[in-house]
């Protein structure tokens, strides 16, 4: 009987001496450890989690994981919530295949990574969820590093390119006739190529900017529906001339969901251009819109040779190009998929690839559902103006400034051109400016500051700018007056649009 009792206290005293070891484990790593059982209360928090939250562990005991994530962004503790509710729901096919569980998250100035994983007993009940956080704020300031490196070569690239797209353009519209067959074409192969430019700069730019957590999302209510359906319709001419079938399956009662409705375009056309330059003639492409458990799902398929397993694990990755891509010559940037994955997860979603070989692909990607609580914006059109408005041209290119002059004149507008900040809010005191195109970088004071000036004086704040530049959207401030922003290169069409929405002339 004493043998026993020894024996007794000697395995409560291993025990007791194993839980002050993994207690004082857990206290002496670096990484922020949360334990929370199934009703997603906090069981367990060690120092460097408590110091991440700015708490005293014992505190935060019994507190809710939503409550402890309260100092995170919006966005981190939208997808914690998202990947918490998934693991809660099927904890046991974590880590397959369109499950992510891992996010970064703000808090102030600091990024951390988040990494959720369900806790099983030895029989595989589910017990709770643990959340590993690590501090990478040093990984992200490494990463901007490089990305800005890259912002900084594209908008440099930009600037020649605005002018070969311009002056092309110019040539193949008024002087077709007089250059030949032949020379034509070769003006379609520049300005075909110099599209192609334009749009990995512009692809380039926007990975730059999401790895560097600088993109940001204008979350309004959106409606899907519409987003698909303009999609579909700038699809169709190539879809016809390859004779592919486009088939839309809508259903009517999705209803909205909140996003950034120009990075959502952004990615259903980065599918639906992938899905149509993959489909060989005579094949089908197919744009989905439904409800799922989770969520709106998006799916675009198509048929075809499908993706090899290879190909399948690679395809998200940047630049890869699939083999039956290579053969056929599918052309793009091969940073469509990439980046469209990167938007869908910006926005607590996720994005997977289902494929048969021989029978085609389908993306589909899912946004958690979102009650409609906002209201949509009014759009205030302005008055209609006299038959030759004037429009002020601030741009210190000169090549830029004649071709963006020239084209103005042509469709019936006068036109003042500089290269001078002061000059341009010169120009506005003294004679009656209708609009403003406004270039960021000029050789006197930024367009930051002329945007300022023109905006502060009571007698032209009324004027509407419309930045022209290759500065980013939040480099520029534009929400403190331009009503928008063309980054350069950009297609004329695009501007005179912009002209004349803002104008009321349309």
């Amino acid at each position: 009987m004493m043998k026993q009792n020894a024996r007794i206290k000697e395995m409560e005293g291993q025990s007791l001496l194993q839980t002050e070891i993994e207690h004082a484990a857990l206290a002496s790593i670096t990484d922020g450890v949360v334990i929370s059982d199934v009703n997603g209360q906090v069981l367990l928090l060690n120092r460097a989690a408590a110091r991440m939250v700015n708490l005293d562990a014992d505190e935060a005991l019994g507190q809710s994981v939503d409550e402890l994530l309260e100092p995170f962004s919006a966005r981190g503790r939208l997808t914690i919530a998202e990947a918490m509710g998934r693991l809660h729901k099927d904890p046991y096919s974590y880590g397959q295949s369109g499950k992510p569980a891992e996010t970064i998250i703000e808090i102030g100035t600091r990024f951390i990574q988040a990494h959720l994983s369900p806790v099983l007993s030895d029989v595989g009940e589910f017990l709770g969820i643990v959340i590993v956080l690590r501090d990478i704020t040093r990984e992200v300031e490494a990463d901007r590093s490089r990305s800005d490196f890259v912002s900084n070569v594209s908008h440099e690239l930009r600037l020649p390119l605005t002018a070969i797209k311009g002056y092309c353009d110019l040539l193949l519209h008024d002087a077709a006739e007089r250059l030949g067959k032949e020379n034509v074409r070769f003006l379609q192969i520049v300005q075909n190529n110099a599209d192609h430019l334009v749009a990995l700069i512009n692809d380039l730019l926007d990975i730059s900017r999401v790895e560097s957590y600088r993109l940001d999302l204008d979350i309004q209510p959106v409606q899907l529906e519409s987003i698909i359906r303009n999609v579909a319709d700038s699809i169709k001419q190539p879809c016809k001339d390859k004779e592919i079938g486009l088939k839309l399956e809508i259903d009517p009662d999705v209803g909205s969901v909140l996003g950034d409705e120009d990075r959502l375009c952004q990615i259903v056309t980065n599918l639906a251009e992938n899905a149509w330059r993959s489909t060989p003639e005579g094949g089908r492409v197919t744009l989905a819109l439904s409800r799922s458990e989770e969520g709106v799902q998006v799916s675009v398929s198509n048929t075809g040779a499908g993706l090899s397993p290879e190909d399948k694990a690679q395809i998200f990755q940047r630049f890869h190009r699939t083999a039956d891509s290579l053969t056929h010559k599918v052309h793009g940037t091969g940073l469509e998929l990439p980046i469209a994955r990167m938007l869908v997860e910006m926005h607590g979603g996720r994005l997977w690839v289902e494929s048969e070989l021989s029978r085609g692909n389908t993306f589909t990607f899912i946004l958690p559902t979102h009650i409609d609580v906002l209201q949509e914006p009014q759009i205030k059109r302005a008055e209609k103006l006299g038959d030759a408005p004037t429009v002020l041209v601030v741009e210190d290119d000169e090549d830029i400034a004649q071709l963006i002059s020239l084209q103005l004149q042509r469709e019936g507008f006068k036109v003042f051109t500089t290269a001078y900040g002061e000059e341009a809010v010169a120009l506005t005191r003294a004679h009656r400016i209708d609009l403003i195109t406004l270039d960021m970088m000029l050789p006197d004071i930024t367009g930051m500051e002329v945007l300022h000036q023109v905006k502060s004086n009571p007698e032209t704040a009324e004027i509407p700018v419309i930045i022209v530049s290759v500065l980013l959207p939040d480099q520029t401030g534009s929400a403190q007056g331009a009503v928008e922003h063309i980054t350069k290169p950009f297609a004329f069409e695009k501007l005179m649009e912009s002209i004349r929405r803002t104008l009321g002339t349309l």
